[in-house]
């Protein structure tokens, strides 16, 4: 594993928003995804640039997840099926689908309870997502590490839904695991 510190603290996109990047390596055991907008388009159904390519070289060394909040006539069936056409379903140990666990995120119970069934505790996972409002906030609530996936758009942040890394593209997740 890549220490950080080795040409991490060169990256702008990490020290945005005054981010701790001092994170304990030796912690992280799982990672977890939001799905819509962070590994593959909402509006097309298209992956986005290196998600394959990451989650490959991610899935040699931590527990995959996601927690995708969907529209509640949305079945697993369907999440499972658009993964599978993307060709990244199995990359992931647990996906959590909203409509079928009945919470949506930030809801910290669906943490617990994708948490639970990778067998780690939330300081040893990090969430990966989109959403300052429930992706980020819902992991920081729980005590994950969080990581803002952000392509352009730049958010409103107030203490309680900062980040602890923002990035802008998923090959940028590499640097940080």
């Amino acid at each position: 594993m890549r220490a950080l510190g080795d040409g991490v603290r060169d990256c702008p996109c990490l020290l945005e928003w005054g981010a701790d990047i001092s994170w304990d390596h030796a912690l992280l055991k799982a990672i977890i995804f939001d799905l819509g907008n962070t590994l593959i388009r909402q509006d097309d159904g298209h992956t986005f640039p290196h998600a394959a390519e990451v989650l490959a070289r991610l899935k040699n060394k931590y527990k995959l997840a996601i927690i995708s909040n969907v529209l509640s006539t949305t079945t697993a069936d369907v999440v499972h099926e658009l993964l599978r056409v993307a060709k990244l379903f199995d990359f992931f140990d647990v996906i959590a689908v909203s409509s079928e666990v009945g919470i949506n995120k930030p809801d910290p119970r669906i943490f617990e309870t994708v948490l639970n069934e990778l067998n780690v505790k939330p300081e040893e996972a990090v969430i990966i997502g989109n959403t300052i409002s429930t992706d980020i906030f819902g992991g920081n609530a729980i005590g994950m590490r969080t990581v803002l996936f952000q392509l352009g758009q730049e958010y409103q942040r107030s203490e309680w839904e900062t980040p602890d890394h923002t990035i802008h593209s998923l090959k940028e997740l590499l640097e940080l695991v």
